[in-house]
């Protein structure tokens, strides 16, 4: 499990973001849901979520093939929330959908630096 002493602060970051992100995305899901009483709206973000949270377990296992995979699916993450935002909606959706985006790209570069490279190929720090 993911002991902060023993990963750097980009993987537990990339980890949180990627936690965060995903509980957030299912919760716009369900005010929409309650707001046009429509449950398809919380389909797609469960699924979204699911992915995102595996991503975010291989992570904080420590994996070796969590951090491409993570950077992978948080990257796909980050291009449907910009389609989220390009897309017509309420302001409060695309909003949040952007900032959402923009989280999860910082997410991807945070697993793309050296400390949290050398975590996950063990080499030496």
């Amino acid at each position: 499990m993911l002991h902060p002493r023993n990963a750097p602060v980009e993987v537990f970051l990339a980890t949180a973001i990627g936690g965060a992100g995903a509980a957030l995305f299912v919760l716009m899901g369900v005010v929409q849901w309650q707001v046009e009483a429509d449950a398809t709206w919380v389909r797609f973000p469960v699924v979204v979520a699911v992915l995102g949270l595996l991503a975010s377990v291989g992570l904080a296992a420590g994996w070796r093939p969590a951090r491409l995979t993570a950077a992978f699916v948080f990257g796909l993450v980050a291009l449907i929330h910009l389609l989220a935002v390009l897309n017509q909606g309420p302001v409060w959706v695309r909003v949040l959908s952007g900032l959402l985006s923009a989280a999860h790209v910082f997410a991807v570069v945070l697993l793309n630096t050296r400390p949290a490279l050398i975590h996950f190929t063990g080499g030496r720090r």
